[in-house]
C-alpha cells in the first residue's frame, strides 16, 4: 500500500467519526441528563485526538486511525443506547431520495453535463464510470470555475477535468439523520446514494429532507432541528481540511 493510499484510508476512517460524532450531535436536544455527561466523555475523547492530531501538524500518527475507529464505534453504540426515541430521523434515505437521476461520464463534455443540470433543473450529477459505478460529482460550480479557470469553450472541456473525485454518498439502507451528518461534516446538499456494488441508485437533497419534514406530523421537532442544525453546518466558510 503506498503512503497516499494509506494517508487516504486514514482520512476516510476520521471523515466516518466526524459523520457520527455530528449524526449524534444533531439528536443531544433529545438525551437526558445522564445521556448528555456522557456524551460529554465522548466528545472530550475526541478532542484530545484532534488535540494530538493538530500538533503533528496535519501528519497522522500511526495508532490515530485506530483509536478513531473506536471512538467511532463508541459513539454509534452511544447512538443506539441513548437515541431509540427518534424513529423519524431513523427513517431509511431509500424512501426520501430520487429515483431518476441523470448520469454523465468522466469522458463526456462539460457542455453535456452542463445541459443535464439544466435539463433536471439540479445542482449536481454523479459522474460514473462504464459500468455505472460512481467516479465522482460533477456542480454548476465546477463548471463555472472551469469556465472561467480554463478559458476555453466548455464542448472542448471534459467532466473529468472538473469534477470532484471524493464523491461524499450514502446507502438508500442508511438512516435520514446519518445522510444529515454526512452533508453536514462535508458541506454538501446533495448526496449520490449507491448501491452495495457502488452503482448510482439516486440521490439525495437537503430539498427532499426539507419536503419530508415539512409532511411529518409526529418527530417533526426532531426532524426540522437536524435539518437546521445540517443546513447551519453546510453554510458555515468551508474549511480546507476535514476536522473530526
Amino acid at each position: 500500500m503506498t503512503k497516499q493510499t494509506s494517508d487516504h484510508s486514514a482520512q476516510d476512517v476520521f471523515n466516518e467519526l466526524a459523520a457520527a460524532r455530528d449524526e449524534a450531535r444533531v439528536r443531544l436536544h433529545l438525551l437526558s441528563l445522564d445521556a448528555r455527561e456522557r456524551w460529554q466523555e465522548l466528545e472530550a475523547k475526541i478532542e484530545t485526538l484532534q488535540q494530538g492530531l493538530s500538533r503533528r501538524g496535519g501528519g497522522i500518527a500511526e495508532a490515530a486511525p485506530a483509536k478513531a475507529r473506536d471512538l467511532t464505534e463508541l459513539v454509534k453504540g452511544f447512538m443506539r443506547a441513548h437515541l431509540r426515541a427518534t424513529p423519524e430521523l431513523s427513517t431509511r434515505v431509500g424512501k426520501l431520495m430520487s429515483e431518476s437521476v441523470k448520469c454523465c461520464s468522466p469522458l463526456d463534455s462539460l457542455n453535456g453535463a452542463a445541459q443535464i443540470l439544466w435539463e433536471a433543473n439540479c445542482g449536481a450529477v454523479p459522474v460514473v464510470d462504464a459500468d455505472g459505478a460512481l467516479v465522482g460529482v460533477i456542480t454548476d460550480r465546477d463548471i463555472c470555475m472551469a469556465a472561467y479557470t480554463q478559458g476555453r469553450p466548455l464542448s472542448e472541456m471534459s467532466v473529468e477535468s472538473a469534477m470532484s473525485r471524493n464523491a461524499h454518498a450514502c446507502a438508500a439502507e442508511d438512516s435520514v439523520g446519518h445522510a444529515l451528518a454526512l452533508m453536514a461534516v462535508n458541506q454538501v446538499r446533495r448526496l449520490p446514494v449507491a448501491h452495495p456494488d457502488g452503482r448510482v441508485a439516486g440521490v439525495l437533497s437537503l430539498a427532499d429532507v426539507a419536503r419530508w419534514v415539512s409532511s411529518l406530523d409526529a418527530g417533526r421537532g426532531a426532524a426540522a432541528d437536524a435539518l437546521a442544525n445540517a443546513l447551519s453546518r453546510i453554510s458555515q466558510p468551508p474549511v480546507k481540511s476535514s476536522q473530526i
